[in-house]
């Protein structure tokens, strides 16, 4: 698990964050006031989400190669686990793009569409269009947020140190293989199947 310390700045700017957004906005202009909350917590919130997510998140590409000799058991669950993992993180990845370009495209969308109302009610005693409208399109906007945040949330997975805590890995049974240039035999997880090396002639085989 990652160094307490490297928690301590992500964590404090996303309580900051959580801490301004509880904090009523206030304004005359009645969208304003809805507005207010996300527009001075997200600099925080979102920050901290990605610092967070680079840092629990980080998980090296699943590698398994001749030359570092990945045969063993544990070599191919390490493998399979980093697999996983890098499976999830791009769940996580497509969410948060996808939110972040669909937001993107509502708000100019939804900006255009109020300065058409604006400009054809100008003048107008009543507003009621306007703030329909509005919170229409803000409401799309809060979902692409909310969705957003909970993208570094899949990024971060930090449900993978809650199996640490739990029983420990199950040990997959090895099979015999042979060589058939020198006849010689090396064990591989059951499961694994690609090339391997031979350790006593170094010849390379399908196993």
């Amino acid at each position: 698990m990652e160094d307490a310390k490297e928690l301590i700045l992500p964590s404090a700017l996303i309580v900051l964050g959580l801490f301004v957004f509880m904090i009523p906005g206030e304004s005359d202009f009645e969208p304003l006031t809805v507005i207010l909350p996300y527009l001075c917590s997200a600099p925080f919130m979102l920050t901290g989400c990605f610092i967070l997510s680079k840092r629990v998140g980080a998980v090296e590409g699943p590698k398994l190669t001749l030359a570092n000799n990945l045969f063993s058991t544990e070599g191919y669950l390490e493998y399979k686990e980093k697999e996983k993992a890098r499976d999830q993180q791009s769940i996580g990845y497509m969410i948060m793009l996808g939110s972040a370009i669909s937001g993107a495209f509502i708000f100019v969308i939804g900006l255009l569409v109020l300065i058409f109302i604006a400009a054809m009610s100008f003048g107008a005693s009543s507003n009621d269009d306007f703030t329909a409208v509005f919170s229409f399109f803000f409401g799309l906007l809060k979902i692409c947020f909310w969705t957003y945040v909970g993208s570094h949330v899949i990024i971060a997975r930090p449900w993978q140190y809650f199996g640490e805590m739990g029983e420990e890995k199950p040990v997959e049974a090895k099979r015999l293989v042979q060589c058939p240039a020198c006849d010689a035999t090396m064990r591989v997880p059951v499961a694994y199947e690609g090339r391997a090396r031979c350790p006593a002639c170094g010849e390379e085989f399908k196993a």
